[in-house]
């Protein structure tokens, strides 16, 4: 069994009663705590009631203190069950000040989401040796890991008051910075200078026809932020974990991509790739490159990764591989799989950058730049991203073009930025794009 069915679970009594007893001492204490607890985040039953109660006053917009309060738990029958007036009172006595009520909120949230998860993993053991059907066991999974998630976040309403003064912190904090890279470094000082990093709950489309280097500039941009310490998961629908592997390894080391695949290395390269491979193996990511994953299956992955070992950015590679299930068109399939990529990178608070198709329009046009209307499938893809990136290189479709080497990012839909095209150079044998020196 997974737990001892003596053991008891997490929880803080001590932080419940000073919970308790700061908003007996002051009324004015409760809104915060319930921004942040419901009743049934309280492990001891009669603190539950006691919240509850003190709840319902508010409600009334009745004062709590000692006598509102033991009114209302006798008049709905609870009085008796918490103890009476004298443990009410007994709670006065057990914070001298209100003004750690967040802190000790806190506290007994996170219990209440270890139970849950506790909760959880029963039902999953439980389902796991009765047999259940493995679709359902995740299923239960995740609906458990977003039962955490809703616990912590039961109260999404935001306050002018709070939002205004939250509103300051954060310029306030921006204005302090070095740098004006508000999110996770793309890797490109380019790519910064727009989009300030990728930035939290965004969704990131990176778009592109064939052979573009798509690919290269997502896992390109995994590797710096990875670089910096952030822990980055990648679902990779379309390359092998191997295939992978062998684009970090050439890109980190300047090792040719050609040469890592066949073996072909020189005495030098084994000692390069033996340098190289200890870096990466040290780099906080994590690749999946499970295939037929449906956008439920890959939500569920991510949210795993995050409960484990947790997530700052999530790639995907990419949208149109994801196994649609039946629905009235492809297009509806990618417009719901869209959608729920845009509601994990809220859930999760991480951006997400996930790769796309464009249609074979654009290669139609004399200027085979992509537009927006581009976009393969659905234009819910446009409506649901906060940012939307094309990758152009002219040297695919002319070879003996003066601009060999030179991709471009067109930034054409920045939700909170400006839009603009920014110029890198791409080096084939490394499959890694790196800044361009224009006055080259």
């Amino acid at each position: 069994m997974l737990t001892d069915p003596l053991r008891v679970q997490p929880h803080d009594l001590e932080a419940e009663q000073a919970i308790l007893g700061a908003i007996l001492l002051d009324s004015a204490a409760l809104a915060p705590a319930q921004e942040i607890l419901t009743p049934g985040d309280f492990y001891d039953s009669r603190h539950q009631r006691i919240f509850q109660a003190m709840g319902e006053l508010a409600k009334r917009e009745e004062y709590v203190d000692l006598i509102t309060l033991g009114d209302r738990l006798e008049e709905n029958g609870h009085l008796k069950a918490i103890g009476g007036r004298s443990n009410l009172a007994e709670l006065l006595t057990m914070v001298a000040s209100g003004v750690n009520v967040g802190h000790h909120c806190r506290i007994v949230r996170d219990h209440a989401s270890r139970r849950r998860l506790l909760k959880t993993a029963l039902l999953l053991e439980k389902g796991a040796y009765e047999h259940a059907p493995l679709e359902a066991l995740l299923h239960d999974l995740e609906m458990g890991l977003s039962s955490v998630t809703a616990g912590r976040e039961s109260h999404s309403w935001c306050s002018a008051s709070t939002l205004a003064e939250e509103t300051v912190e954060h310029v306030d904090r921006a204005s302090k910075r070095a740098t004006d890279i508000t999110g996770i470094p793309t890797g490109f000082h380019q790519l910064n200078e727009l989009l300030g990093g990728w930035q939290r709950s965004d969704l990131i489309i990176l778009a592109a026809r064939p052979s573009m280097g798509k690919t290269a500039l997502a896992l390109g941009a995994a590797l710096a932020a990875a670089e910096n310490g952030f822990k980055i998961g990648v679902i990779s629908l379309e390359m092998s974990r191997h295939q992978l592997g062998q684009r970090l390894h050439g890109m980190k080391g300047n090792l040719d991509i050609h040469a890592l695949r066949t073996g072909r290395i020189s005495p030098d390269g084994w000692w390069q790739l033996a340098h190289v491979a200890q870096q990466v193996g040290a780099l906080p990511l994590w690749i999946d490159d499970s295939s037929l994953m449906t956008v439920e299956q890959l939500c569920s992955k991510a949210k795993l990764l995050q409960a484990r070992h947790g997530l700052d950015l999530l790639i995907v590679d990419y949208l149109q591989l994801l196994h649609m299930p039946a629905r009235e068109n492809h297009q509806l399939a990618v417009a719901h799989a869209s959608r729920r990529l845009k509601l994990l990178a809220k859930e999760l608070d991480i951006p997400v950058i996930v790769l796309s198709q464009l249609s074979r329009e654009c290669e139609r046009r004399e200027n085979k730049r992509p537009m927006l209307a581009d976009l393969r499938d659905s234009g819910a893809i446009e409506q649901d991203a906060d940012v939307v990136l094309f990758l152009y290189r002219h040297e695919v479709y002319d070879r003996d073009t003066d601009e060999k080497g030179v991709a471009e990012v067109l930034i054409r839909k920045h939700r909170n930025g400006p839009i603009g095209d920014r110029r890198l150079r791409f080096v084939d044998p490394f499959a890694r794009f790196e800044a361009l020196n224009e006055g080259l």
